[in-house]
């Protein structure tokens, strides 16, 4: 009786060890088969996704610069700001001496109120006759020059006052108190540093895809965990020759301040489009001297195979050459095997 129960736990013990083996098999049979007294690997079958076509450029910082200039010869009275300052539109930023324009602005204005009056007294006396329709016409043309004459000397002791075109900063300053300057003289220059534009070059293969008002993504080695954006604001008419490239301008907002005019910038531009491409985990990278390989699984042996990326993402990298669709890849172990080495999958 104990032989009969011995021989039946047996069997049912190992019914239960083959069952446990068939569905192993049957749960990987998409898998290359273990091999034996092969090295223990992780591994994946090489699949196509979607994935967002991207430009990558590197583009340079630009600004909207002016030298401020003077209109009128002159000598500088005042400097009323100081290197580096943040100036608004319309500020004051060097008074030359206006002391005969203001001398002529005064005589211009007395000259305009005596026209004016005159004017006015002639209006009355043709009403009653008493003078000519000549005499009145006279004044009033007078009166047009004095006016205009009064205008004029307004222009040019405005002139001596040379202000901010736009709010920007200035830089350092070009002329002392005491100094004389010329009309067209440079005494400043000011950059607007809070509105900033990106220059860059993508290649002419991309021109169907280009929109202005696409976002691009910024960073700098400045502020490498800083991102920035900025908008396509300009898409040059025509392709470069030299390197069959396009011109584009982005614009950044800089309040922050933080982005300066000549700064190297790592432009990423999505074009709204997507294609087919082969990533695989970027872990499976093996770097070698002259380049990068993976190891293929190929009759359940460990074979190397150059490849050459495209884009990356956080953990994944496109292979652009050395590996199809339905490749079996190591993923996690390739730093333990060598070509022709046998390899089992670990599952799990």
């Amino acid at each position: 009786m104990k032989f009969k129960k011995r021989t039946w736990l047996i069997g049912l013990l190992v019914i239960i060890i083959a069952a446990f083996f068939v569905r192993r098999v049957m749960h990987h049979e998409s898998m290359p088969a273990a091999a034996a007294d092969g090295v223990w690997v992780r591994a994946m079958a090489v699949k196509e996704r979607n994935i967002p076509i991207d430009i990558h450029a590197i583009g340079t910082i630009t600004a909207t610069t002016v030298d401020v200039t003077p209109g009128v010869f002159g000598r500088v009275e005042k400097i009323l700001f100081s290197d580096g300052d943040e100036v608004k539109q319309g500020m004051p930023l060097i008074q030359l001496d206006d002391a005969v324009y203001k001398t002529k602005y005064t005589s211009a204005n007395a000259q305009l109120i005596l026209s004016e009056n005159n004017f006015k007294r002639m209006q009355t006396l043709v009403s009653k006759g008493a003078i000519a329709r000549q005499t009145i016409e006279q004044a009033e043309a007078d009166l047009k020059v004095k006016r205009a004459e009064a205008k004029e000397s307004k222009v040019m002791l405005d002139k001596m006052q040379l202000t901010a075109p736009f709010d920007g900063f200035v830089g350092k300053r070009r002329v002392n108190v005491g100094d004389y300057v010329n009309v067209g003289q440079s005494v400043v220059t000011l950059t607007d540093k809070r509105h900033l534009h990106i220059e860059y070059n993508v290649p002419e293969k991309y021109l169907p895809f280009l929109k202005r008002g696409q976002s691009i993504n910024l960073t700098t080695s400045t502020y490498p965990k800083k991102l920035f954006v900025g908008q396509v604001a300009y898409i040059a008419p025509t392709i470069d020759i030299d390197n069959r490239s396009i011109l584009l301008y982005a614009n950044v907002d800089n309040k922050d301040n933080l982005l300066m005019p000549g700064m190297f910038v790592d432009i990423t531009q999505s074009l709204g489009q997507e294609m087919r491409a082969i990533m695989i985990p970027a872990r499976s990278l093996v770097p070698i001297v002259d380049g990068l390989q993976v190891f293929k699984i190929v009759d359940n042996k460990a074979t190397p195979v150059t490849v050459t990326i495209g884009k990356r993402t956080e953990e994944d990298v496109q292979v652009l050459e050395g590996l199809s669709p339905g490749d079996f890849i190591i993923t996690d172990g390739q730093h333990k095997v060598k070509n022709g080495m046998p390899v089992n999958i670990e599952h799990g």
